[in-house]
């Protein structure tokens, strides 16, 4: 059952998931636009905009309209993402992966948003493990009319990064992700085998093919592990070099 949400707070969630997308880099839409893009009124809209400022999200200014907040945190310039073989490697340590799930679905509320898709998507849940130690769960989502295919794929040995790149030409050139702390609640803690409120990173991730989203992915990875993939730091010497040597 589809869960009902009043219209500012639908408002509210393409407003941020846009903004977490990188669809929104400078100014969101303003309240005409809102009103007339989601049947409702300018009230509603205001509203909606109201609360996205009071969350850190935006600023609002008078006559000009609705920007969004720059705020200060790593990006791509700092860290890049590693193919997960790649750490097992460096560890020493045998990967082993495990599909839960593996179907095809209607986007749930916001995925669709983040995919720019209002069809079907693949649905895939998969466990990875070191040494038999479970390290990484992800929820991923991918557009059905681009990666329809996948569900036939050996997922459970192969890379789904690796196979739309060399077999579907799906040039993964773009990702945008944010990542968080926080605390398993009982159903993925059981997943990891550990109690609930085990601490993990919880990574969003959408990756796109040029300005195409193609697939929008959820890792949960343990907390005393996660930097080691998560943050590589790429680093030119020329920034270190100072004038006067």
């Amino acid at each position: 059952m589809v869960k009902k949400y009043p219209k500012y707070e639908k408002i509210m969630d393409y407003i941020i998931q846009g903004i977490k997308s990188k669809n929104f880099t400078h100014a969101v839409p303003s309240e005409n636009q809102l009103a007339k893009t989601f049947s409702v009124s300018r009230m509603t809209a205001r509203k909606a905009l109201t609360k996205i400022e009071e969350k850190g999200f935006v600023k609002r200014i008078p006559g000009k309209g609705t920007f969004v907040k720059k705020k200060n945190h790593y990006t791509s310039g700092f860290f890049r993402i590693r193919p997960f073989r790649k750490w097992a490697e460096d560890l020493n340590v045998e990967i082993t992966s495990e599909i839960l799930e593996s179907q095809v679905v209607d986007p749930p509320e916001n995925v669709d948003k983040m995919l720019q898709h209002k069809g079907q998507v693949v649905l895939i849940r998969q466990l990875w493990c070191f040494d038999k130690k479970p390290v990484r769960y992800a929820i991923r989502y991918l557009r059905a009319d681009l990666c329809a295919g996948i569900l036939w794929e050996n997922l459970q040995d192969g890379s789904i990064h690796d196979i739309l790149i060399n077999k579907y030409h799906l040039p993964l050139n773009k990702a945008s992700q944010n990542m968080t702390a926080i605390v398993l609640e009982k159903e993925i803690a059981r997943l990891f085998k550990v109690d609930p409120g085990y601490p993990v990173f919880r990574i969003q991730r959408v990756l796109y093919s040029f300005e195409k989203p193609v697939t929008y992915v959820e890792y949960f990875m343990r907390g005393e592990m996660a930097f080691m993939d998560t943050f590589t730091p790429l680093l030119d010497n020329s920034d270190f070099l100072r004038n006067d040597e």
